[in-house]
């Protein structure tokens, strides 16, 4: 039986920006060691990747000799895409998508199953996604409504180096209270109510940066073009799609999506075993 056809299980992470998906990619992967897929690095890894490999496959000292022309423009599209914010073609995308799952579906590594971040995000990618027969698992939906997103969203910051976003208003909390300052009861709330920053260091908060596209315009754009494609994908994985509530505190979405995926472990156990018995009863003799 080949990977594909046990499969480790692949799990889609979905949200509008600023629902909460790559921290919450983070702790579910920690916690039942999946491997998480995110578009945005794999196309950075991808043209990382190609401009060290000569027409051989050897890496080059000057990484100008790439393997094929059709390398070449996939890389120039993907360079002009991130220099100038526009999206990456999705058929470009869908290429480089499936060779990453098919590398981690068929590795030896030690890992229980897939996250892919926030892909699909239209529908033609959803649409050749399904053509390639990959058996999703679950798609989790993290809801969140319209005015906590911007919220989130200006009240954002990040580290530049982990790429990890943080609340800065939460920042600001922390470092009244390192400083002795008595908080109200609103502010020791909002602190009882985020655990994962607790053991931030001086030398993480002071780097924290806003990032320059967090502001409404932007928002409302990404926001309207979210909706849409959201709209279009639906219908494609609604038998695999579950909801969770985006508006509860980090730990409590996170323990909703603990439930999804292991309500999932135990059906996929059934469903093995299952096999296993029916398997056996036919190799009977009768």
């Amino acid at each position: 039986m080949t990977t594909r056809e046990r499969g480790k299980m692949i799990y889609i992470l979905n949200g509008a920006p600023g629902s909460g998906k790559d921290t919450q990619c983070r702790l579910i992967a920690k916690k039942y060691n999946l491997k998480v897929i995110t578009v945005s690095e794999l196309l950075k890894e991808h043209v990382k990747d190609s401009m060290n490999k000569g027409e051989d496959g050897h890496a080059t000292d000057n990484g100008i000799n790439l393997r094929s022309e059709d390398e070449k423009k996939d890389i120039e599209e993907i360079k002009n895409c991130i220099n100038n914010g526009s999206l990456v073609s999705d058929d470009l995308v869908i290429k480089i998508v499936l060779k990453s799952l098919e590398k981690y579906m068929n590795s030896t590594e030690k890992y229980e199953g897939i996250v892919i971040n926030g892909f699909p995000r239209t529908h033609k990618q959803g649409i050749l996604f399904q053509k390639c027969n990959f058996k999703i698992t679950h798609c989790i939906n993290i809801l969140v409504s319209k005015e906590t997103l911007l919220k989130r969203i200006m009240n954002r910051i990040i580290d530049p180096i982990t790429g990890i976003n943080y609340n800065a208003k939460i920042i600001d909390v922390m470092e009244k209270k390192r400083q002795g300052i008595l908080l109200n009861t609103e502010e020791n709330l909002l602190l009882s109510q985020c655990d994962e920053y607790k053991n931030l260091s001086d030398e993480v908060i002071a780097r924290l940066v806003r990032r320059v596209d967090d502001n409404a315009n932007t928002f409302e754009k990404r926001f309207h073009l979210y909706m849409q494609n959201q709209q279009a994908l639906a219908p494609l994985f609604h038998n695999v799609c579950k909801n969770v509530d985006g508006e509860k505190p980090i730990l409590d979405i996170f323990q909703e999506i603990c439930k999804i995926v292991e309500g999932s472990a135990v059906s996929a156990v059934a469903a093995e075993t299952e096999e296993a018995v029916e398997t056996e009863r036919e190799g009977t003799p009768k």
